[in-house]
């Protein structure tokens, strides 16, 4: 079974497309997986929530399952990608800091790293699913989860 590490698009998306008051379900099937360990909201993606008020409650009923993101293994090998990605962070955004110590995290553990970013080489961004693909980290978007996984609504 794979074990997913969710970014803050995802999170953001599921709350857009899916309401929680309507799709509850859908935010039963996202809280199992969360409290089984199968999918994992570190820490810096935790923090970067925060204007959806409904999104930043739900997930402080998961705060303890919260993962660290900031060991010194992580810092380490979040520092290395954005030295050799810098366009992966906005560094005048303090709401765009989460996906370097994600990916490091998925590196480091051999989490598949879920997100709804677009694939892309080039461009005033660098993309999480870029740097997956280069340093072979397994990755997929939302609708590749919802298969991969067998969920159904």
């Amino acid at each position: 079974m794979k074990t997913y590490i969710v970014d803050t698009d995802v999170l953001i998306g599921f709350r857009q497309s899916l309401p929680m008051q309507i799709f509850k379900t859908q935010w039963k099937m996202l809280k199992d997986y969360v409290e089984e360990g199968r999918i994992i909201i570190c820490e810096a993606v935790f923090h970067e929530v925060k204007k959806a008020e409904d999104l930043k409650n739900w997930l402080a009923n998961f705060n303890h399952l919260v993962v660290d993101c900031y060991t010194k293994d992580v810092i380490i090998e979040a520092k290395t990608i954005i030295n050799a990605h810098p366009n992966l962070i906005d560094a005048n955004n303090p709401s765009d800091q989460s996906d370097p110590y994600l990916i490091a995290l998925a590196k480091i553990k051999n989490y598949c790293v879920l997100t709804n970013e677009s694939y892309s080489e080039g461009g005033k961004k660098t993309k999480i699913p870029y740097i997956c693909k280069q340093l072979s980290i397994d990755y997929m978007n939302t609708e590749q989860f919802y298969e991969e996984e067998k969920w159904e609504f």
